[in-house]
């Protein structure tokens, strides 16, 4: 049981009320509201149930529906920009069916389209509407700039998958070259919706896959880097997060990845360098050393000619050398293979002229002509 207190002072007429973000099955149950001054206590309660919390969901927005304008995030040069947000669609859309995400950390709504989405969304089609808690990313203080957070958090989530959409229609190009490869991945893309009305109004939309979502990828609650291997989109995922981390030069990793068959969505991204691509997302570096460790190239990373990441790691790190004398190990440090200090190079070497011999031993010295230059040029 939770308390909060208010004390007001005498004369202050202000009306109080609990307002609950983000409301979901977790919150049902009774809630009381006890007023207490000089001439005595008086309390109420109110039940949350079930049935009532989807009435509120579902209020009004079956009939009339509710309006919103929604904005597509555009990368005209590729990856070579950060994405500019396009033309508004002004349209309505109708609520058919709430899900609460896990922890209450974000919101699913399934919402059918009225008007006005084309050619995004044709009329009469279902999507997606996700609401990421801004309580949940940033606790309950400064309550005011919650909207502000709102759209920071959402236009993030945008930018995250879309990015990721942009990596993967590059890899997919290469995949459609091998004809063995299959069917290949697609990153769906995400649009930046508003809605008036709505006490959270800003929420990403997303097409309605239909079918059963299963995770290929995962951060867990200790940060700890979770992937799947059990089925022929699982193992392209994986391929994926390798063809991405390679592309990047390390710098990119994919570290949530969820979908129904061969279509992706859900995206999660983790750098290793603040600022990379243009996110503001924390850098996770302790991650890319779990993907290197953990990731079995499979067949798919082979039909990319993708290189192992343990050798990929180990020349990127190569060990420093201590007091070797190796003219090999210098060679392949990029110094010279000769032990011999540096000479200017000349014509044929010549013997300096030695005193006379006898006969006996002029075959001998000859003989050691041959052999010194070849020493000497080896």
């Amino acid at each position: 049981m939770r308390w909060r207190s208010l004390r007001l002072k005498e004369g202050d007429e202000t009306q109080v009320a609990l307002a609950i973000v983000q409301t979901s099955s977790r919150d049902c149950g009774v809630y009381g509201c006890t007023i207490t001054n000089e001439y005595g206590t008086d309390t109420t309660d109110f039940l949350l149930s079930v049935d009532i919390l989807s009435g509120m969901f579902l209020r009004e927005d079956q009939e009339v529906g509710e309006e919103i304008e929604m904005s597509p995030l555009l990368f005209t040069k590729g990856l070579a920009d950060s994405g500019i947000w396009g033309s508004k669609f002004f349209g309505r859309i109708m609520m058919e069916e709430a899900h609460i995400g896990e922890g209450c950390s974000h919101k699913a709504c399934r919402v059918k389209v009225i008007y006005g989405l084309e050619p995004v969304f044709e009329s009469g089609t279902t999507c997606y509407i996700k609401v990421k808690s801004p309580i949940a990313y940033y606790g309950a203080k400064e309550e005011s700039n919650l909207v502000e957070r709102n759209l920071a958090i959402t236009q993030q989530e945008c930018r995250i998958q879309n990015i990721a959409r942009e990596y993967c229609k590059i890899f997919a190009a290469e995949c459609r070259v091998i004809g063995t490869f299959g069917e290949a991945l697609e990153v769906i893309p995400v649009h930046l919706m508003y809605r008036p009305a709505n006490s959270i109004p800003y929420a990403t939309v997303e097409s309605d896959l239909k079918g059963v979502y299963l995770s290929y990828c995962l951060m867990d609650a200790t940060g700890r880097l979770v992937m799947r291997t059990g089925s022929e989109a699982a193992l392209k995922c994986c391929a994926l997060q390798h063809w991405i981390l390679q592309w990047t030069n390390g710098n990119l990793l994919l570290t949530r990845m969820e979908g129904v068959d061969f279509k992706i969505t859900n995206v999660g991204i983790s750098i290793k360098s603040k600022g990379y691509q243009s996110l503001t997302i924390t850098e996770n570096p302790n991650v890319f050393e779990q993907f290197v460790s953990q990731h079995q190239c499979n067949s798919y990373c082979g039909l990319l000619s993708l290189r192992s990441l343990k050798t990929q790691d180990s020349l990127q790190t190569p060990a420093k050398p201590k007091g070797s004398r190796s003219p090999l190990l210098h060679s392949k440090m990029g110094g010279s293979s000769s032990p011999q200090p540096s000479r200017k190079a000349t014509g044929s070497p010549r013997l300096i002229r030695k005193p006379a011999q006898p006969e006996d031993s002029k075959a001998t010295a000859k003989h050691k002509a041959v052999d010194v230059p070849n020493v000497v040029r080896s």
